[in-house]
């Protein structure tokens, strides 16, 4: 059965994951001494000068490394960075698949080696990382971010379990509900994205509107085409902790399940995998009406899989608010080489200047709060969203009622079983509420028997 085979490719991905646990604390001391300002004072300077001796201290250029997997647009912002600050350094930057990032930092730990100036991570791996007692603190002396620059939402999700700020969120990651126009004004009534959120107040009236939709269309048109759109959305919702007081509480697990076997058995869900070309294809059908959408997904997921669709797409707040989807942030080894130079970069990211400068030079939107303030950097436009000014939802509507679940030591393990138990779901409907709830929390116990209470 997939699911056994599924279990055994999990217990052999989350051993080694528990095996980073063994290597927290193994950092050494900053080497930094402490000031008072954001990194740019002479002391900083004299400590990074200490550890760039080995150069010949010939004052030529600094190089960071950083890991990522954008190198061509990274590549221009950088040069960006260069221009506006005119800073004397240079990058080296080293391509990892982002769904390598996380192995290829245990192998790296493990072996011993030098971890890069930078290192990168995705939200749903993010706090297992963070866990590690190797990175700088950059709330502290000589750093002292401030973090009235970024959104609050960002703050409990680029922060260990100790309180320390020890990533700078990249990117905004801000989401809302995509629908198909045709299908939701021949089905809803209405493709009006004010009317659709008013529609769709709680997700008890979405699922009675969906039954509605699959009876007028005699099963054909479904409201999602995967479970994994409505696991994204809910639980992105819930901003309650999965493990509490180092036991797992299964309170907002049983929460999002409940709606995914609801949705499943009212037949309101199409059972297409995401990982499939199938799913890849649905974007472009007129079958599925809805669709979870980030700031990043008209242009690297709708447009790509519906290259017809220019106009044909909306944005609308779903059931029950707006909710955080993916997103990118950096992080600093304790140990690295050229820390001052590595955080001038990546503060820099985040600055007001680079979040414009971003939006210039590669359309990225970025996390720094006072340039959405501006109703004219706010708006975004997308041709296959038509007129619709979708950034005022994302980037303003969003912020207003927006919660996350900080993130943890094992969120790492929680991510691969919340896919495999996903996937299990959407495809084996003999699997029931308290089946799925059971599967989950047993598979949390066998990868993490300390959470047991």
């Amino acid at each position: 059965m997939k699911y056994k085979k599924m279990k055994r490719l999990l217990s052999l991905a989350i051993m080694s994951v528990l095996t980073l646990s063994l290597l927290a604390g193994c950092g050494g001391d900053s080497g930094a001494k402490p000031e008072t300002t954001e990194g740019n004072t002479e002391e900083v300077q004299e400590a990074q000068d200490s550890t760039d001796a080995s150069d010949g201290g010939t004052g030529d250029a600094e190089t960071i490394t950083m890991w990522g997997w954008n190198a061509g647009d990274i590549e221009k912002i950088f040069a960006a960075y260069k221009e506006k600050t005119g800073a004397n350094v240079e990058l080296d930057y080293v391509t990892v698949q982002q769904e390598e990032s996380f192995q290829k930092l245990q192998t790296t730990i493990s072996a011993g080696l030098d971890l890069p100036d930078i290192v990168p991570s995705e939200v749903g791996q993010r706090g297992t990382m963070l866990s590690l007692d190797i990175w700088e603190d950059l709330s502290k002396d000589p750093y002292n971010f401030d973090t009235n620059w970024i959104f609050p939402y960002q703050i409990p999700l680029c922060s260990n379990e100790r309180g320390e700020l020890v990533a700078l969120p990249w990117d905004v990651s801000s989401a809302a509900l995509a629908y198909k126009r045709p299908l939701a004004l021949e089905y809803l009534g209405t493709e009006d994205p004010d009317e659709l959120s008013a529609m769709f107040p709680d997700w008890e009236t979405f699922m009675e509107k969906g039954i509605e939709v699959k009876e007028a269309s005699g099963g054909k048109i479904f409201m999602f085409a995967s479970l994994t759109n409505v696991k994204q959305i809910m639980d992105g919702q819930n901003p309650q902790p999965i493990v509490k007081d180092g036991t797992l509480d299964m309170t907002s697990i049983r929460e999002t399940l409940g709606w995914m076997i609801k949705f499943r058995d009212a037949g309101i869900v199409d059972n297409i995998l995401e990982t499939s070309t199938a799913y890849s294809a649905s974007y472009a059908d007129d079958l599925h009406i809805f669709y979870p959408c980030a700031g990043w997904s008209p242009t690297y997921v709708i447009q790509p899989n519906d290259p017809e669709g220019q106009g044909k797409w909306g944005l609308t707040v779903p059931p029950e608010g707006c909710f955080s989807w993916g997103g990118s942030a950096f992080m600093i080894p304790r140990d690295a080489k050229h820390k001052k130079a590595a955080y001038d970069f990546v503060s820099w990211l985040d600055s007001e200047e680079g979040t414009r400068s971003q939006r210039d030079v590669v359309g990225y939107n970025i996390s720094n709060v006072e340039p959405y303030k501006d109703a004219e950097f706010a708006a975004l436009y997308d041709d296959w969203f038509g007129d619709q000014n979708i950034g005022e939802m994302l980037f303003q509507t969003a912020m207003e009622n927006i919660e996350v679940r900080p993130v943890s030591t094992y969120d790492a393990t929680i991510t691969e079983v919340w896919a495999m138990v996903t996937e299990a779901v959407n495809s084996d409907k003999s699997i029931d509420f308290e089946s799925a709830c059971n599967m989950f929390e047993e598979e949390m116990y066998t990868l993490a028997p300390e959470l047991r209470k």
